[in-house]
């Protein structure tokens, strides 16, 4: 295998995403283990909402779906255009969540992120259409459908948490309707 002295290389955009998905195992693991050990120390029952893994968890999954990205562009592009489509979807992301067009700061930073995400497994899915062998075909594709699957669950996680209509109403029984 070629080494290659860029910063930016297969090997060292795979260093960077293991590292991200250890920190974010690592905050889940101990957000989980919490409860018990306070419960074990001390007796006092408690327990961890959405919001406290919303809010440590959302820039790590972000850093790790860009860098997923980059893996996936990598053997395409070379390493400036995949350090150009990673700083790009970050520049959009940060533009977002200043110019806040949805409204929804995760949302805001979450849709640019996501659409990078999206438009680069298409793509990968296109290269793989391109084989000249059905098998080669086949193979490439399920790969990447594996990825829009889990593109798609991101996406429905980010909307649900951040889309919730929340309210009461008092209905009384004299009205019609």
């Amino acid at each position: 295998m070629k080494e290659s002295k860029d910063l930016v290389n297969s090997s060292n955009i795979m260093f960077a995403t293991v590292l991200t998905m250890l920190l974010l195992a690592a905050l889940i693991t101990f957000g989980m283990l919490t409860p018990l050990i306070v419960r074990l120390t001390t007796g006092v029952e408690m327990s961890m909402s959405a919001e406290y893994f919303n809010g440590r968890s959302a820039l790590p999954t972000a850093a790790l779906v860009i860098l997923l990205t980059m893996c996936l562009l990598y053997g395409y592009f070379g390493a400036r255009k995949t350090l150009f489509v990673g700083a790009f979807t970050v520049a959009i992301s940060v533009a977002f969540a200043f110019l806040s067009p949805f409204g929804n700061l995760p949302l805001d930073v979450t849709i640019p992120v996501v659409s990078m995400a999206l438009v680069t497994t298409f793509y990968k899915i296109y290269m793989s259409m391109q084989r000249d062998s059905r098998v080669m075909k086949l193979r490439g594709v399920s790969a990447h459908v594996i990825h829009l699957g889990i593109i798609l669950i991101l996406i429905g996680i980010v909307a649900s948490s951040n889309m919730k209509v929340d309210g009461s109403a008092v209905v009384s029984m004299d009205s019609v309707g």
